[in-house]
This record gives structure tokens, C-alpha cells and sequence, in this order.
């Protein structure tokens, strides 16, 4: 069994009514709708690789952290002839910017109000996820 884990930020912002969105990105390759995420890359923290992620998969920029620490998923897969285990650390924050989605990687994105979101993350640990989310910042 394998080890992984990634880093992504939960990109939220407020609407023209003062309510949350988040921005969702629909995964290329998995084609899964989720939120931006990546691995480390040598010598950062946790919080710099999920900032590099947002920004290099979506142009935005962290404004402030919502909550100090992470949120944390743990799902299973495989791949070819691996198992794996992946931890994903989230951290919530407020971002802004112009979204240009990195063609490489994401096909999609799109900012959703909370319960819109919900109906669109594709795996069970997303919608998880993202109930924490709607605890952690009601509108």
C-alpha cells in the first residue's frame, strides 16, 4: 500500500449579496468535479503548495485563511497495479483574482453558491467536504 497526500485551498469569496461562493474545477484527467489541489514541491509547507496549486490551476490569490487548520480527507484508489491512500490538507480561505484556468490540467471551473456546490462535487469525500464548509462559513 502507498502513501500520498496533497495540498489545495478551498477558494471562497462573497457575492454581490454578501452570501459565500466557492470555486470548483473539474479535474482533466479523473474528470471529478472538486476543489484545486497539487503536491509539495521540495522545501515548502503545506500552506505554500496549496497556495502555488491555487494559483497555478486557477490564477487566484489567497486573501486571508478562514480557519487556522487544515481540513483533512483520506480516500483509497488505484492505480494501474498501486493502492493507494491519499490524505488531501484543505485549507479555507478567501481568495481573489481573475480565474485563468491552467489547460493542462483543469477543463472546467466555475463559482457556485454552497448548496449549488454540493449537488456538483462528484466523489462522496468532496461532499463531505463540503459540509464542513457550509458549518464553517453559513451565509
Amino acid at each position: 500500500m502507498e502513501q500520498d497526500q496533497s495540498f489545495g485551498i478551498i477558494p471562497l469569496r462573497r457575492n454581490s449579496s454578501g452570501h459565500w461562493e466557492v470555486f470548483l474545477v473539474l479535474h482533466k484527467h479523473a474528470r471529478y468535479w472538486g476543489f484545486p489541489k497539487g503536491h509539495a514541491e521540495a522545501n515548502e509547507t503545506p500552506v505554500e503548495a496549496a497556495s502555488r496549486e491555487l494559483k497555478e490551476e486557477t490564477n487566484l490569490d489567497v486573501v486571508q485563511h478562514l480557519v487556522a487548520e487544515p481540513l483533512t480527507e483520506q480516500y483509497r484508489f488505484t492505480h494501474g497495479q498501486r493502492y493507494i491512500v491519499k490524505r488531501v490538507f484543505y485549507f479555507l480561505a478567501e481568495v481573489q483574482g481573475v480565474v485563468k484556468l491552467q489547460e493542462k490540467e483543469i477543463e472546467s471551473g466555475m463559482w457556485l453558491g454552497l448548496v449549488e456546490a454540493m449537488a456538483r462535487i462528484t466523489h462522496p469525500e468532496g461532499k463531505a467536504m463540503m459540509a464542513r464548509v457550509q458549518t464553517l462559513c453559513p451565509n
